[in-house]
């Protein structure tokens, strides 16, 4: 299996020596739609790099509900970064939404290649920008729009998740009942022009 998907996605040129330390250090593997491959009741001490497929991030509120913190595709890496640097326990759940191909890491094989690369900290660097550029854009979405605007900026903006996530699924990222979330999609696709924020 070819590692160019993540070279690509670090925009480095590597030197030779350097990707050979990543093809050594990162491991391959297959699951299957619904597999759990982080629960709550572990440390998250694994970075995944997705090839194929499509992951959640979630956990349960204290009434049982379940809250979807993020969605990851192809090429984007996945990990609860707060356990995974060791800061705090992990309280999230890893989950298969698709049949996944996924490279991974674990956090001692991940320092101890940031410890032999100069260029790898490259990716460190990467993975903590878009973690910190995501919750917050996360956090205005949530805490700016109602759960009207949050539904049709959703199906407005964000295609990805429309076109292969289950409607009950995304409502639990919006935080709204997937009751209201059905009906204000019926509603936008009945008449996209005069559904606005």
């Amino acid at each position: 299996m070819s590692f160019d998907k993540i070279y690509a996605r670090l925009s480095l040129n590597l030197p030779q020596n350097e990707k050979e330390l990543i093809q050594n250090l990162f491991t391959i593997t297959k699951r299957r739609k619904n597999d759990i491959i982080i629960d709550e009741n572990e440390d998250c001490n694994r970075l995944f790099f997705v090839i194929k497929g499509a992951l959640r991030i979630f956990y349960f509120l204290p009434d049982g509900t379940e809250s979807t913190r993020n969605f990851t595709f192809e090429g984007e890496f996945c990990t609860n970064l707060i356990s995974f640097s060791g800061q705090d326990e992990n309280h999230e759940n890893i989950e298969c939404l698709e049949d996944c191909l996924l490279y991974s890491i674990s956090n001692d094989n991940f320092y101890e290649m940031l410890g032999k690369s100069p260029h790898l900290t490259h990716l460190y660097t990467k993975v903590l920008e878009k973690f910190i550029k995501y919750n917050v854009e996360r956090f205005q979405f949530m805490n700016t729009l109602n759960e009207r605007q949050r539904v049709v900026k959703c199906l407005k903006e964000f295609t990805e998740i429309n076109l292969r996530i289950k409607d009950k699924i995304i409502a639990t990222y919006l935080g709204v009942s997937p009751e209201f979330f059905s009906r204000i999609k019926s509603e936008f696709y009945k008449n996209p022009n005069k559904t606005s924020l």
